[in-house]
């Protein structure tokens, strides 16, 4: 067991490990056709450890109410929303529209709202970052690996006094090099550029 914060090397290591569990996880999604969340329960269960599930319904009600215009019209709905059951419809409207990623949409929106909703000290706000740009990336090669997908982003924040250290560069594999051949810019540019632009 690892006590205190965990080193760098360590954080390398664990995000070079658990890329290749990801990659095997999406494997066998694809030969067996079986959703990545499922297999990772049925592996939990297939050892004796407890899944503690997310609660989707509860996530997805409070994005509910930030977005219910959106949401009614999904479902041809304009009237106020009525209750359970038409938001049970609207649910289930959501999960059809994304059905491989609403789960992620809605931990995605959790992560955010709690972010916009309490004051942070520069650490804080540090760290919260790194939290959300190392999802960012998880995700992206998630895509990458298991469709294909390519993508160069720049992520900071815009906080001018707090949010000097907080940018960052990131290319898939099949995007590496994209800022300095398209944009004639090194990562530590672009990343500039985006922090004047915000």
């Amino acid at each position: 067991s690892v006590t205190g914060r965990r080193s760098a090397e360590l954080n390398e290591m664990l995000d070079v490990g658990l890329a290749a569990v990801e990659r095997q996880f999406l494997d066998l999604s694809a030969s067996t056709t079986l959703p990545v969340s499922q297999l990772i329960n049925l592996f939990l269960k297939s050892r004796g450890r407890t899944v503690n599930g997310t609660n989707y319904w509860n996530l997805y009600a409070t994005y509910f109410k930030e977005h219910s215009q959106a949401e009614l019209a999904r479902i041809g709905r304009e009237v106020p929303p009525g209750g359970a059951t038409v938001r049970k419809q609207c649910y289930e409207s959501f999960k059809d529209t994304y059905p491989d990623s609403y789960q992620d949409l809605l931990l995605m929106h959790e992560e955010a709202s709690l972010l916009g909703s309490t004051p942070q000290t520069i650490a804080q706000r540090g760290q919260g970052f790194q939290k959300h740009y190392r999802r960012v990336i998880q995700i992206l090669e998630s895509a990458s690996i298991k469709s294909g997908f390519e993508a160069a982003v720049v992520l900071c924040g815009k906080v001018v006094n707090e949010d000097g250290l907080l940018g960052y560069s990131y290319n898939t594999p099949g995007a590496a090099g994209f800022w300095e051949t398209q944009c004639r810019a090194s990562d530590d540019a672009i990343i500039g550029h985006l922090k004047a632009h915000v």
